[in-house]
């Protein structure tokens, strides 16, 4: 009588396509999660947008009082401060409001109604473009009450722009997601 079973060849072999396929199986869910976080990230950025339009149209309060300047969102590329951006209030009056006015202690206070909101861990805000110019470092989205009339700030010039590029980026698998903002206050996702 023969006794049936595995060999230990088998077994092993068997073990091993196991094993690839289940290092296989965890690295493609590793990475379709950073793609997620991607996607997360960008359409977060629209809807903080759209926090900061529907802030200023419904005159909502910043520390006791309606900014004059209405609401925006203030982004930057640089290393410290890239995987972060803030809607803030622009406590300046219209007409006067813009990049240089900005002032991070008084219109960007959490305790007061502006809010940071922090990009997923391993994403950033690799690039900022408008028309006139290839790449930016810093820029500023603001809507002005009461329509609300959109305002895009190039911080290096200290110019305004009818349209802003925001490229998204994760760093596992290079991959980049666009956000554009229009001077009629439309953001969306474009890729």
């Amino acid at each position: 009588m023969t006794k049936r079973g595995f060999t230990i060849i088998e077994l092993v072999v068997s073990i091993s396509i196991i094993t690839m396929l289940t290092v296989l199986f965890v690295t493609n869910y590793h990475s379709n999660n950073k793609r997620t976080d991607l996607i997360m990230a960008a359409q977060n950025l629209v809807a903080s947008l759209h926090l900061a339009q529907n802030n200023t149209l419904g005159l909502v309060k910043y520390g006791g009082s309606v900014p004059a300047g209405g609401w925006g969102i203030i982004l930057n590329t640089a290393s410290s401060s890239n995987n972060s951006y803030l809607v803030f209030a622009d406590l300046d009056a219209p007409g006067t409001s813009g990049y240089l006015d900005y002032d991070p202690s008084a219109e960007g206070d959490i305790s007061s109604g502006a809010r940071l909101i922090t990009l997923p861990p391993g994403i950033i805000i690799s690039s900022l473009k408008t028309p006139e110019d290839s790449s930016i470092g810093q820029a500023q989205v603001s809507f002005l009450p009461p329509d609300p009339q959109t305002n895009i700030y190039n911080s290096d010039n200290s110019s305004t722009s009818t349209k802003l590029t925001i490229e998204l980026k994760e760093a596992v698998n290079n991959s980049v997601k666009t956000v554009q903002v229009n001077f009629l206050g439309l953001a969306e996702v474009i890729d």
